[in-house]
């Protein structure tokens, strides 16, 4: 039984493509990393072959984004989200802990916050497509 469908494996060969062409290297090149034909390579980018899980590890150390290739989904974090994770990391357990602590605040704090912000634009006049003010 196949795990990946011919659908699957076009959808995957296509961003494996863009993430090639996003880092600027050639199919020769990402071929030669993974340890195989150009060919083979080729074959993946088409969607002809599944790369297979085993070779993402490879592809993430030269700056792939693996979980797009996979999912879809975009993740390359961007230079505040690094430095915050990096400041994050330097902290004492105490400093960790009031970030938590900080977070449940905030978090128990929203649905008050929305309903503030609801009931203060209630009443507010609208000013779209003619309607009055």
């Amino acid at each position: 039984m196949a795990l990946t469908t011919t659908k699957q494996k076009q959808e995957i060969g296509a961003r494996l493509r863009s993430e090639r062409e996003r880092l600027g290297y050639s199919e020769l090149q990402i071929a030669q990393l993974l340890g195989i034909p150009e060919d083979t390579y080729k074959r993946f980018e088409t969607g002809e072959a599944d790369p297979g899980i085993f070779r993402m590890p490879r592809l993430s150390a030269i700056g792939f984004d693996v979980l797009y290739v996979i999912t879809a989904d975009r993740h390359i974090p961007g230079i505040e989200e690094d430095d915050l994770l990096k400041r994050f990391r330097e902290l004492s357990i105490r400093g960790k802990m009031t970030v938590f602590n900080t977070m449940d605040a905030l978090e128990r704090l929203a649905p008050n916050i929305k309903r503030r912000i609801r009931t203060a634009t209630k009443g507010s006049p609208k000013d779209t497509k003619g309607e009055n003010k």
